[in-house]
């Protein structure tokens, strides 16, 4: 698998983009179930006014621009840009998102701040959750990922020894080889059905599997920038003209697989970012695996968000004064009223 272009093409370029700036978010909950975001980005004076955020920014977001003096970042980042909004409850950045016009609306995400009442403490839970973002799913993953895999995968495991290292590099390219084998039997199915929509007696639908290597080498390749290449090269392979015929099926055959070429490239472009909660009170339960104090960070990154259904969720308890106050109140009522039936005996 290391010998694939598929993501040798795409790591490459996520590794140029993410050495133009590093992004952070955070989420300061409030004990009212409000919650402030913070989005910040540093980089040089050109890269931190990029578009693709993890959030939609507008007008409406407080932005500030620091120019680092005192030497404490790395070379090239010389500017914090820095974007802050207050958020009611999630239903209302769930708003915003829908407005996103750029490909991450196509994220699947919900975004929930909720209280639960005991009295002397309420309960808030902060609740994220991605869909899984791979559109090839042809294939069940389940056949060529378990269980553990996926903990590794998610960053339910974290890489902390050369054994660790090696470990993940197994799983990684199984979740490469799946990825491929997905998309090869699903473009094999595709051109399956669009022979036999031309009805053609020169071509037969079986003709495909004759190719399965081919067709392989060619999603390795991940030369998807024109589909119309891999009827080229399934013309040289049967020697049969005929083929061209497919480009000529409406709606285009490769139509929506392109689509999902372009929603793969765009998740694997994903600039990995940190995402750190801070939570009122104390935390008493949290899936994260990175907790200090009352904060507590996820990584998203391509791989977390591939396969299941990536949630990050985290509870705190937060001391209602108020009841304390009333119960001492009621006591001391109490306390009076059995000392003047005492004294009145």
């Amino acid at each position: 698998m290391k010998t694939r272009q598929i993501l040798i093409i795409l790591f490459v370029a996520v590794l140029i983009i993410s050495g133009c700036r590093e992004i952070s978010v955070t989420t300061q909950v409030h004990g009212d179930g409000s919650f402030t975001r913070i989005i910040r980005i540093t980089g040089d004076s050109s890269s931190v006014f990029e578009g693709n955020l993890p959030y939609p920014v507008d007008s409406t977001w407080e932005q500030v621009l620091l120019k680092d003096t005192s030497g404490g970042l790395k070379d090239g980042e010389d500017y914090i840009l820095t974007y802050t909004k207050r958020f009611e409850g999630g239903e209302e950045l769930m708003t915003q998102i829908m407005q996103d016009t750029s490909w991450r609306k196509q994220l699947g995400r919900q975004i929930t701040v909720t209280s639960r009442f005991g009295f002397f403490y309420s309960f808030l839970t902060f609740r994220e959750t991605f869909q899984a973002m791979n559109p090839f799913t042809f294939l069940p993953y389940e056949e060529y990922l378990g269980p553990d895999d996926l903990l590794w995968l998610t960053g339910q495991k974290t890489v902390n020894s050369p054994s660790d290292s090696s470990r993940f590099d197994a799983v990684e390219e199984k979740a490469e080889t799946y990825i491929v084998a997905s998309a090869t039997a699903e473009l094999e199915q595709i051109l399956e059905d669009g022979i036999k929509r031309l009805n053609d007696p020169s071509l037969l639908p079986e003709e495909v599997t004759r190719f399965h290597d081919s067709i392989q080498r060619f999603v390795e390749e991940w030369e998807f920038d024109q589909p119309e290449k891999l009827i080229d090269y399934f013309r040289d392979w049967t020697g049969n003209p005929a083929i061209y015929n497919l480009l000529k099926l409406n709606p285009p055959l490769l139509g929506d697989f392109t689509k999902k070429v372009s929603a793969f490239n765009n998740l694997i472009l994903l600039e990995t970012y940190p995402e750190t909660v801070e939570m009122p009170g104390l935390i008493t339960e949290t899936n994260s695996m990175m907790l200090k104090g009352n904060q507590v960070s996820w990584e998203i990154q391509p791989l977390t968000l591939m396969f299941q259904p990536y949630e990050m969720v985290v509870e705190s308890r937060v001391v209602n004064k108020w009841a304390f106050v009333v119960t001492g109140i009621i006591l001391l009522l109490l306390i009076f009223v059995l000392i003047v039936k005492a004294v009145k005996k």
